[in-house]
C-alpha cells in the first residue's frame, strides 16, 4: 500500500502541470470562423454524469495525469479577468459561425442537463424536451448575454420570441421531427445569481408567452465542468450562445454575441434548411 502511495506520480504529476502552465500563458483571443463542429462525442445520458479531474485510479497513468494537467493549465490561463477582458474586447462576438449547417454524419452532440422550466418546480432533464425536435437554443449567464443573444430572435420585422411557434411551423413540419421549437436556458452561475433567477421568475413567467413557458429553462452552470464548457465554446459567461440542435441532439449550428443583419438571415435560413431535410427524410 505505501509503494501505491508513493510520492513518485504526485511529482511526476506537478511537473507535467508546471510545464504545461508555462505553455498556457494568457494569449490575446483571435476572432475565427467555426469549421469544425462543435460538441460532445456521446449522446447526452442521464446515466452517465460529466466529471471533472481523475479517478484516483487514473493519478498513476501517466498519460490520464498529462491531460489533466493541460486541462488545469487550460482552465488556469481563462480564469480570473481573461473572460471579461475577452468579452470587452470582442464585444461578445468570441467566433464567427459557419456559413451553413454542418451535416449530421460529421455533427456531435448537445450536453445532458437538468433544470427547473417556468411551468414546473420539478426537476426536468433537457434532452427530453429536445429529443424528436429541431430546437433552436439560446443559453445566456448574463443580462448582458440576453440582451446580444436575442438579437438572433427579434429585429425591426420579425419576433419570434413571441410568435415562434407559427412563424416557424406550418402544417407539414408540425407533423413531422421538422417540428421547430424555441428552447431557453438560463445559467446560474453561482448560488447567489441562482437566489436571484428564483426570486424573478414571476415575473419572468409575466413577460415570457405561457406557451414557452415549459421551454424556459433554469440550469446550474456547474453541471457542465470546464472541459465540457471548452469543448462547446460554451466558457465565457458574459456574452450569449445560440445552437440548433436536430432531433437526434446533434448540433448543426452555433452563434454567439450580437447578431448583425447578415447573422440574423443565416441562422433562419439554417433553420429553413434543416427542416426541409428533415421533411424529406
Amino acid at each position: 500500500m505505501k509503494r501505491f502511495f508513493s510520492t513518485t506520480s504526485t511529482v511526476g504529476f506537478f511537473n507535467r502541470l508546471n510545464n504545461a502552465l508555462i505553455k498556457a500563458a494568457p494569449r490575446d483571443h483571435v476572432v475565427q470562423e467555426l469549421k469544425k463542429p462543435v460538441g460532445l462525442e456521446c449522446s447526452p445520458d442521464r446515466s452517465i454524469p460529466y466529471t471533472k479531474g481523475n479517478s484516483l485510479k487514473d493519478m498513476f497513468k501517466q498519460d490520464k495525469t498529462t491531460q489533466r494537467a493541460e486541462e488545469l493549465a487550460l482552465e488556469f490561463s481563462k480564469s480570473g479577468m481573461y473572460d471579461v477582458y475577452t468579452f470587452r474586447k470582442t464585444n461578445g462576438k468570441l467566433f464567427l459561425s459557419p456559413p451553413s449547417y454542418w451535416r449530421a454524419e460529421k455533427s456531435l452532440y448537445f450536453p445532458h442537463l437538468v433544470g427547473r422550466t417556468l411551468a414546473n418546480a420539478e426537476k426536468t432533464c433537457l434532452e427530453d424536451t429536445l429529443r424528436g425536435k429541431l430546437s433552436i437554443i439560446k443559453i445566456a449567464t448574463s443580462v448582458a448575454g440576453e440582451k446580444l443573444v436575442n438579437s438572433y430572435f427579434q429585429n425591426e420585422n420579425i419576433d419570434y420570441l413571441a410568435n415562434g411557434h407559427e412563424l416557424l411551423n406550418d402544417k407539414q413540419s408540425t407533423m413531422s421531427t421538422a417540428a421547430a421549437q424555441i428552447i431557453d436556458i438560463n445559467f446560474s452561475e453561482n448560488w447567489v445569481k441562482s437566489l436571484i433567477v428564483n426570486l424573478s421568475l414571476r415575473k419572468l413567467r409575466n413577460e415570457i408567452p405561457e406557451r414557452r413557458h415549459s421551454q424556459y429553462f433554469v440550469c446550474a452552470r456547474e453541471q457542465l465542468p470546464f472541459m465540457i464548457r471548452e469543448k462547446l465554446l460554451l466558457n465565457n459567461p458574459y456574452t450569449g450562445y445560440v445552437y440548433v440542435v436536430d432531433p437526434q441532439l446533434r448540433i448543426r449550428w452555433m452563434a454567439c454575441g450580437a447578431a448583425q443583419p447578415k447573422d440574423f438571415e443565416l441562422l433562419w435560413k439554417c433553420v429553413r434548411g434543416l427542416q426541409k431535410e428533415l421533411v424529406n427524410q
